[in-house]
């Protein structure tokens, strides 16, 4: 199956788009070696037959419009290859982002641990003057 957005990936329905996109980048990170190049060659395969095809647009300034319209929709057009791809790989970038949010949550310094310091009410400081 492919897979053009994000939000069409069924582990993925739960999550923000922030989420889902760091999620997406953490699963195309832990593709293998080989999985990755043929990834990238495709990738690069496609941008190749697209800017060939600007080559046969007529004058300078439709040819302008051409790339500058690549420009933009070309994410768009390569996203669905890396989705695709990394799909395997995404229950374990989701288990991987689960345990940097629950470390990030019982950090030292996060909003938390503040929050439950702020509640139990300074229970050791003794209270300033201690003459």
């Amino acid at each position: 199956m492919i897979y053009f957005s994000p939000r069409s990936v069924p582990a993925l329905s739960n999550y923000s788009i922030f989420e889902r996109a760091q999620i997406v980048s953490n699963a195309a990170s832990n593709m293998p070696f080989a999985r990755k190049a043929f990834s990238n060659t495709l990738k690069v395969l496609l941008l190749i037959a697209l800017f060939w095809s600007v080559l046969s647009v007529p004058g300078v300034a439709w040819k302008i419009v051409a790339i500058f319209a690549l420009g933009l929709l070309y994410p768009l057009v390569l996203q669905p290859i890396t989705l695709t791809l990394a799909v395997p790989y995404i229950p374990q970038a989701v288990q991987e982002y689960e345990r940097s949010k629950s470390y990030a949550a019982n950090e030292p310094g996060s909003e938390n641990e503040s929050s439950e310091n702020q509640s139990s009410g300074n229970q050791g400081s003794g209270g300033g003057n201690d003459n």
